[in-house]
Formats: C-alpha cells, sequence, structure tokens
C-alpha cells in the first residue's frame, strides 16, 4: 500500500459515516417533532409555513434519496378546476396536496397528476410523454440555445403569449402546475403539438 493512501481511506470512510449519522439524526428530529395526536388534516392546511420537524424530515427524507442515488420527488400541489388552463388565486385544499420534496425533479405519477388536470383525457399520455421528452421531469431545466424553461420546456416568446392570453401577471416558468396550465393553453389554443418537436 502506498503512503497516505490508508489516510485518504479512512477519512473517505468518515465523512460516509458523518453523513449517514446526520442523516439519522434528521430523522428522528422531523418524528420526534412530529406529534399524530395533534396535528390534524384542517391544522396542516391552515399553517402557511411548515414546522421545524416537517422541515427536517423532508431534509432527512432528501438525504435519504441522495444517498440511494435517487432524483425523483413527491407529488404537488395542483389547482382543483379539472381540465382548467387557468390558475386560481385560492390557495389549493389539503386534498389536492401532498409533501413536495424541493429537488426539482418530479416522478411520473406527479407529473401524470398535473397534466390530468389541465389537458383532456385523450391527450394525457401523450403530454406525459412530451414532458419527458423535453425535460425528463425537470421543473428546473432550461435550453440554453433557445431559453425554453420548465417541465414542458416553453418557448419564451410562446410563453409570453399564452400567459398574456390567460390573464397570468408574471408567472414563474418553473412552477410545474403554471408551465403544465400553459402548456395545455398552447395545446388547446395556440400551436397545438407542433409547437414541440420531441414528439
Amino acid at each position: 500500500m502506498e503512503p497516505g493512501v490508508g489516510g485518504v481511506m479512512s477519512f473517505h470512510r468518515f465523512v460516509y459515516l458523518c453523513g449517514w449519522t446526520a442523516v439519522i439524526l434528521l430523522t428522528i428530529a422531523g418524528f420526534a417533532a412530529f406529534n399524530a395526536d395533534t396535528t390534524t388534516e384542517a391544522t396542516v392546511a391552515a399553517r402557511s409555513t411548515p414546522t421545524w420537524g416537517e422541515t427536517a424530515g423532508a431534509v432527512s427524507a432528501q438525504g435519504w434519496l441522495a444517498m440511494a442515488g435517487s432524483r425523483s420527488t413527491a407529488a404537488i400541489v395542483v389547482p382543483e378546476e379539472e381540465g382548467s388552463t387557468t390558475l386560481s388565486s385560492a390557495p389549493p385544499s389539503a386534498s389536492t396536496s401532498a409533501a413536495l420534496l424541493d429537488t426539482g425533479w418530479l416522478d411520473s405519477l406527479a407529473v401524470r397528476g398535473l397534466v390530468e388536470t389541465y389537458f383532456g383525457s385523450g391527450d394525457v399520455n401523450r403530454a406525459v410523454r412530451l414532458a419527458w421528452c423535453v425535460s425528463r421531469f425537470d421543473v428546473d431545466a432550461i435550453n440554453p440555445s433557445t431559453g425554453a424553461a420548465g417541465l414542458f420546456q416553453v418557448d419564451p416568446v410562446m410563453w409570453e403569449t399564452a400567459t398574456g392570453e390567460m390573464g397570468l401577471n408574471a408567472p414563474d416558468p418553473f412552477d410545474p402546475a403554471t408551465n403544465v396550465a400553459v402548456a395545455a393553453h398552447i395545446v388547446y389554443q395556440g400551436d397545438g403539438w407542433t409547437a414541440w418537436d420531441c414528439l
């Protein structure tokens, strides 16, 4: 064995052990802070910010996902109007929300849930395939050559046109629900599926 190699290997083991210890401690803190007897869906829905226990639990889950090599997340909040291509200003109810792990990636079920909200039932599979093709379900994706952004990689010019027609004031293209709603608007009231060349 070369001199110094054993020290490097020991250091890597130490760092690995520290990482797992931090994840386990955050998991314990998250579970300890959550008291199922006093927390109901109504109190969770009424809170605008998560408790430190919920935050610790989310960070812990992200750590487990990172250590396991996963890039997927849980579901996200979507508006309740079925088939709507406009966003409601009212906050979504607790029944339509699920835990959001802020990794920037959605799993196929979360994407399908959003797509089912804004696209017609006959177009859901096609829209999910399109989102996978253009962004790999990465809500933070940006095309460096065209500036297209978000889950459906909507071109900036098309984004401005569609959001203006929808009456949205400076919407965030990286918000998954908004991006899907704009994509549905483009399909049904704009250029159709030809706006994307990925199908």
